[in-house]
């Protein structure tokens, strides 16, 4: 049977209908937006509850960017202008920067780090892990290293350095100009010592015996002050105990009982010549002359 239309009846029941289906449905599901763009204004915003906001081509922001949350970025991530990044930062991949980096707070790095550049820290730089520098390296102000430092190739230094500690060598070393010890002064080589303090300066061997010079002679002595050698510009002396040898000019001054025990041979006075060995009775001395 076919339907029959009232038409005194009208269609406003499908308008009401239509209406209703309006009223109750997400009509954004699916939704699409033209060249015409997207605004929200008038203090308005996009809330984004459960899905997610994906941006397949450029994004732009001009005002604040907030995220409280994780960011995860598997791309490159370009800035040009300030960063600024005031909680912990966590970077596990490889990182290049190109340009200049600023750092106004501490900089800790516990694993190792490698500069191939050059290199410049104006600031208090902590590094307790392995600093391994492979390329120059300029230290232009003051530097304190606490702990252990080992330096395998060679070691350069051009202006001048200090240390307050103890300095310890355990190769060659190789001095290319002058060595000045002005305080202290003490150098020890093995069994022989240069002891500024020990008679004004003098060069001491482990038996205890002393070379120095006294400013008018060189004094070779045993130590215990009971035999020296004095050398002056004009006389040698040697003492042992109370007895003593002069050579002064061609003279042979024995203040001292002689005792030869070999062969002895001496000119004494010839017709015609003074004697060339004569007894001082002022000083008791026996001299030679030959």
């Amino acid at each position: 049977m076919a339907k029959i239309n009232d038409l005194s009846q009208g269609n406003l029941g499908k308008v009401w209908d239509a209406i209703r289906k309006l009223q109750y449905a997400t009509n954004q599901n699916a939704m699409a937006i033209g060249r015409g763009g997207l605004t929200v204004y008038g203090g308005g915003g996009i809330t984004i509850e459960n899905g997610g906001l994906y941006v397949t081509g450029s994004a732009s922001i001009t005002g604040l960017l907030e995220v409280a949350g994780t960011i995860n970025m598997t791309g490159t991530f370009t800035a040009t202008g300030d960063v600024n990044l005031n909680g912990p930062v966590d970077i596990a991949g490889n990182t290049n920067i190109t340009g200049d980096v600023t750092s106004a707070g501490h900089f800790t790095q516990t694993g190792p780090t490698d500069l191939n550049g050059v290199t410049t820290i104006a600031g208090d730089t902590t590094v307790t892990g392995d600093f391994t520098v492979t390329g120059p390296t300029d230290l232009n102000g003051t530097t304190t290293i606490a702990g252990d430092t080992t330096v395998t190739g060679d070691f350069d230094v051009n202006g001048p350095m200090k240390t307050t500690g103890t300095l310890s060598v355990e190769g060659v070393t190789t001095l290319r100009n002058d060595l000045n010890v002005t305080t202290g002064g003490k150098i020890t080589a093995g069994n022989v010592s240069i002891d500024p303090s020990l008679h004004s300066g003098a060069v001491k061997f482990s038996s205890g015996r002393v070379l120095y010079d006294t400013g008018s002679s060189l004094i070779m002595a045993n130590g215990t002050g009971s035999a020296s050698v004095s050398v002056t510009s004009s006389q040698v002396v040697i003492e042992g105990g109370t007895a003593d040898i002069h050579i002064l000019n061609n003279l042979v001054g024995i203040n001292a009982d002689l005792e030869v025990t070999g062969n002895t041979t001496l000119n004494l006075t010839t017709t015609g010549s003074a004697a060339n060995v004569f007894y001082d009775s002022s000083s008791g001395r026996l001299y030679y002359k030959p």
